[in-house]
Order: C-alpha cells, then sequence, then structure tokens
C-alpha cells in the first residue's frame, strides 16, 4: 500500500466582488430616481458613479462615493427634472482586498 501525504498548506482562493444588484434596475423603465447606484457582494473601500443620459448629458450631481450607511454600495444622486429618455451609469470600486473593478448598466426614464 501506497500513502501520498502532502505538506503543502491549504489555501483558499478569493474572488473579485461582483455587482449584486442596481438601482434602478438594469433594463429598467422608470420615473423620476432620485439617485442611482449599485451593491456589490462584499465590502468595498471606494467607489464612483457618473450617469448619463439622452446626448450624452451628465444626469448624475457630482461622481458619487461608497455610501456611509452600506459598505457595499456606492450611491451618486440624480438632477431633478430629468428628460424621458435612456441613461447610462458608470461605476468603479476598490474591493477590501484593493482589486479594481467598473460597471456599466442602464435604464430608461419615461414620463
Amino acid at each position: 500500500t501506497i500513502v501520498v501525504a502532502s505538506l503543502a498548506p491549504a489555501t483558499t482562493a478569493i474572488g473579485h466582488t461582483k455587482v449584486a444588484s442596481t438601482s434602478p434596475p438594469s433594463g429598467s423603465r422608470v420615473k423620476a430616481p432620485k439617485s442611482a447606484s449599485f451593491t456589490v457582494n462584499g465590502a468595498i473601500k471606494s467607489g464612483k458613479l457618473t450617469v448619463t443620459g439622452p446626448k450624452g448629458k451628465v444626469a448624475s450631481n457630482g461622481s458619487g462615493a461608497r455610501d456611509p450607511r452600506n459598505v457595499r454600495r456606492v450611491l451618486v444622486s440624480l438632477k431633478t427634472g430629468l428628460a424621458a429618455g435612456k441613461y447610462t451609469a458608470s461605476g468603479s470600486w476598490v474591493a477590501a482586498d484593493g482589486h479594481r473593478q467598473t460597471t456599466s448598466f442602464s435604464f430608461t426614464i419615461t414620463k
């Protein structure tokens, strides 16, 4: 009988954080949202989120940041009186492990 033993330590694979949800939901049709956000499946150090609308017009107030109430969410407020049309949110974040990642999603504002 042959017995093989390994002296190598066990390792745990650490995966990158992924987007778990967006608000408004990606692909949705909504009326006058006050903010846009994305939530990932792990803690983040920092993040940014900007939203552009029809004709590339900036719809967000500033570049957003990690939500102080939720270490997994990046949040940005939206301007009031936005026109109907398709909007694209583009974001990035630095995960707790230091990895930088990006995301984008779109939604449509209806009147």
